[in-house]
């Protein structure tokens, strides 16, 4: 009994350290259900909590009602929405120009499941999410990753119930949004632009040519296109990703410490 008596605080702070980690990981496509089993995922999430575990000792010695901690469990999981989302806009963003790109070569009907973030997708956006993804890893982003949500127990802590938001909130939510269409039409613009000149190639040799099938040629051609282009800006688009990753997670705390103000900033 003794030996229960003295793990049950350390299992309670566990249970509030969890929820934060738990819909960081939910968000972002690094851990999803699809790629992890339950059992194993809960393992890893729940590894990064445990570190978390000693510094909310403190807080759970105080005595706390049912309702309290349902409130706390409820208010961590709206913190890990609000990080994975601020986290997963590069990402969301890269798989979003591969979209695009096959929405304008007509490439939508193929479809399928991305095994990362569990929502249809066309396969180039369901390949540039693997690559971004795969890259992050590769560069250590998943470090910065972590260092993020450890950040923020300290910007908005487990106990603090209900720092004020700013009245700028709603815009800079909203600025989240148009970051992600910008991002999403800058990256994919050259591609973009690429099958737009020879669609109105196409369209200029169907005008003196009537009797060759444009219809039937341009959804080759264009992804010939779309292919040769992608080839040669790989190395620029994948820069371009490097500093961008980085940017979004160094800033992400400070993006939080903006949207909801009153408490440490990083």
């Amino acid at each position: 009994m003794e030996a229960i008596a003295w793990l049950f605080p350390y299992l309670k702070a566990f249970g509030y350290a969890l929820p934060r980690f738990l819909a960081v990981f939910t968000i972002l496509p690094l851990l999803s259900r699809e790629s992890l089993p339950m059992t194993l995922r809960l393992a890893v999430v729940g590894s990064f909590a445990l570190f978390m575990t000693p510094s909310l000792l403190a807080g759970v010695a105080q005595e706390q009602t049912i309702t309290a901690a349902l409130g706390i469990i409820l208010k961590e999981t709206f913190i890990g929405i609000m990080i994975g989302f601020v986290l997963a806009i590069p990402l969301w963003a890269i798989e979003a120009m591969g979209d695009l790109s096959d929405a304008q070569r007509g490439a939508t009907i193929a479809q399928t499941l991305n095994p990362l973030s569990g929502h249809e997708t066309s396969p180039l956006g369901q390949l540039f999410n693997q690559a971004v993804v795969t890259f992050l890893f590769t560069i250590g982003g998943f470090l910065l990753v972590l260092n993020v949500i450890y950040d923020s127990f300290g910007i908005w802590p487990v106990f603090n119930w209900w720092p004020r938001f700013s009245a700028d909130a709603p815009k800079l939510a909203l600025n989240l949004l148009d970051r992600l269409m910008h991002l999403m039409v800058l990256l994919s613009a050259p591609v973009i632009f690429s099958m737009f000149l020879a669609e109105v190639g196409m369209a200029i040799v169907s005008r003196f040519v009537p009797q060759l099938q444009v219809f039937f040629l341009a959804m080759p051609i264009k992804s010939a296109i779309a292919m040769l282009v992608f080839a040669i800006y790989a190395v620029v688009l994948f820069d371009y990703t490097h500093e961008l990753l980085l940017e979004t997670f160094r800033e992400a705390n400070r993006t939080i410490s903006a949207i909801v103000p009153g408490v440490r900033a990083p």
